[in-house]
Formats: C-alpha cells, sequence, structure tokens
C-alpha cells in the first residue's frame, strides 16, 4: 500500500486489492477478477440521464456503444428514438474506457461515463472496442476510429453537435483518444475537411514511450506498476515493443512529429502513478505547439483513482476538476 495515503484512499486501495489474483497469469481469471472489483464501486444511473444501446459497423463486425445523454436535453417531440428530430444536437464526449486495452468493456466504465453525461450536462458515447491479446494493436484503435468516423459524418444519427465533440478516456483509453485526435488532424490537413474535434480530455493517458523518472521513481505505485504497465503494451502489441513501434504516434501518441493545430485539451495525471510524467510531458509538446492545454498532476491520488470519487474527497474533488473541465471544453 502506498505511504502518504490518506485513510479513505488506503481503504480504496486495500479494497480494490482484494479483487486481485496474485500469482496467476491468466487472461480470464484477471478479467473476472477486475469485471468483479469494477461491479464493486459501479452506482445505479443518475436520474436524469436516458441510457441508449447500439452499435456502430466497424471493421470486423458491429462495435457496441453505449449513450448515455442527459433528459434535461432531450425534446419533448423527440421521445422516440427512431424518430431523430434533426433540431436536437448535443455537445458530446466520445469516451474510451481504460484497462491497458486488455482489459474493461461498458460496463466496467458504466458509472463513470454516466456521471460524466450527468454532472457535466454533455451526451457521452462509451465505445467496446476490441481487446488484445485477441485482438492486437491495431484493433482497438480501428475500432475507436471507426465510432469516431460514424459520428462525424452522420452526427444526426447520434444527436450529436459536430461542432462540439470532444474526444477522452482514461488511461490505455486516454491514449486512443490521443491518437484518435492526432490522426483527425492529419486527415483535416490533407484537405478533407471532416468536423474538427473541439477538446481533449485526457485522464491518467498512457502517452509515451519514453523512460520518463515517473516510471522509476512510481515503479511499485498502488494499484498499477510499471511491469503492468510493459505487460499491457506487450499485449497490445502481440510482442515486445520495437524501436520502430515505440516511435509510432499511433501506438504512442506523444511521439508524433507534429502537434499543432490541435484541439483544446484538459489532462489530468495522478501523482502516484508510473504514468505521472506522461501528463507534463505531453502538455509541454503541446503547449509549444499553441495548443491550449490546462493540465493537473493530482496529489496523493493513484492510477484508477476515478472509483474511489464517491468515498474520497480528495479524488471527489479531482473528479469535480474533470467535470469543470469537460464542461468548459464543451461550452
Amino acid at each position: 500500500m502506498g505511504e502518504g495515503l490518506d485513510k479513505e484512499l488506503q481503504e480504496f486501495v486495500s479494497v480494490s486489492e482484494s479483487f486481485s489474483t496474485q500469482g496467476t497469469s491468466d487472461l480470464n481469471d484477471i478479467r473476472a477478477s477486475y469485471n468483479l472489483m469494477c461491479q464493486h464501486y459501479n452506482t445505479p444511473h443518475p436520474n436524469n440521464l436516458r441510457v441508449l444501446e447500439g452499435a456502430v459497423e466497424g471493421p470486423e463486425g458491429d462495435i457496441p456503444i453505449r449513450v448515455y445523454r442527459p433528459i434535461e436535453a432531450i425534446s419533448t417531440d423527440a421521445v422516440n428514438e427512431t424518430a431523430p428530430n434533426a433540431a436536437e444536437k448535443h455537445p458530446t464526449l466520445l469516451y474510451f474506457h481504460g484497462g491497458g486495452w486488455v482489459l474493461g468493456d461498458l460496463d466496467s466504465h458504466d458509472a463513470i461515463t454516466a456521471d460524466l453525461a450527468s454532472q457535466a450536462k454533455v451526451q457521452v458515447i462509451a465505445v467496446d472496442y476490441r481487446l488484445a491479446p485477441e485482438h492486437v494493436y491495431p484493433a482497438a484503435l480501428d475500432d475507436c476510429w471507426a465510432v469516431y468516423q460514424a459520428i462525424t459524418e452522420n452526427p444526426e444519427i447520434f444527436r450529436a453537435d459536430s461542432d462540439c465533440l470532444i474526444i477522452g478516456g482514461d488511461s490505455a483509453g486516454a491514449s486512443l483518444a490521443a491518437s484518435v485526435t492526432l490522426i483527425a488532424r492529419d486527415i483535416n490537413l490533407l484537405g478533407f475537411n471532416a468536423p474538427s474535434l473541439k477538446g481533449q480530455l485526457l485522464i491518467y493517458p498512457a502517452l509515451t514511450s519514453e523512460n520518463l523518472p515517473s516510471r522509476t521513481r512510481q515503479a511499485q505505485a498502488p494499484l498499477f506498476s510499471t511491469p503492468d504497465l510493459d505487460n499491457f503494451i506487450d499485449y497490445y502489441l502481440g510482442h515486445k515493443a520495437t524501436a520502430e513501434d515505440k516511435q509510432d504516434f499511433k501506438i504512442f501518441p506523444a511521439q508524433a512529429d507534429d502537434f499543432s493545430k490541435l484541439p483544446a485539451a484538459f489532462i489530468s495525471a495522478a501523482a502516484l502513478d508510473p504514468l505521472a510524467d506522461d501528463g507534463p510531458d505531453y502538455t509541454d509538446k503541446l503547449k509549444a505547439a499553441g495548443v491550449q492545454v490546462r493540465s493537473i498532476v493530482e496529489p496523493g491520488l493513484m492510477h484508477g483513482w476515478l472509483r474511489a470519487r464517491n468515498s474520497s474527497p480528495r479524488a471527489a474533488e479531482a473528479f469535480a476538476r474533470i467535470v469543470q473541465a469537460l464542461r468548459d471544453l464543451s461550452a
């Protein structure tokens, strides 16, 4: 357990670790324990949401999505979801869940995405992209890109305001969001004039192949270690990362050659995390390219703290900052 944690976060770490499968490398067991842990922290949907299930056609079959739409934003003549009201458009966050590209699904982050939609008063579209090692890179990125394309090409189907589309995620999902953002920027620079993203919301993101100081300083941080990160990357790639992999911005977004003309970003890193320095490193690169960025390294918080937002005052304050950032990006 990490030194210096307040009592609420000590309890959060202890309870979360009680679901771990120490001593096993069986991925089915690891996924089962992860799902049980997520279920433990799940809460009922807020009353001000309509939650809809759907799917988007992907490169290898349908990609499940879940839409969280604030009820206050639903007009009385658009209750029938099969009869879209073209005038009804919502600021929308396209969200990719964390889990090291290996764990997680729509249910694992259901309460988190529901609370983001409810509290920020934006529509959230969560994506159940394919997981490694059954589907190695670029499967997850291809699925995330397919959903982004579907929304930008047919925003009326999703009731999305094409002038107010934000992309985001946590951990591996934040990496996927940053990569999609870079790809979309490059396509626009080629003259295709696709709708531009308005913002990025990156929560304890995994962004770089560089051996930043936090990889060593927080190598054995609570709930997530540097060896865990390395294992997840190996699963994602289907092999040990090569020198070529480490320079591919579609895998490690911070390795891009150009960060200009990207949308405004809010980046929230956690101090007790091997990825603690990824956020500041990316912030510096975006700012140097003239991109508007707000960022924070949350003191006393660890990777995965989103699930502590209802039990820890420190985590609740950090979540409130993310909600406010999402409101600001969608304003």
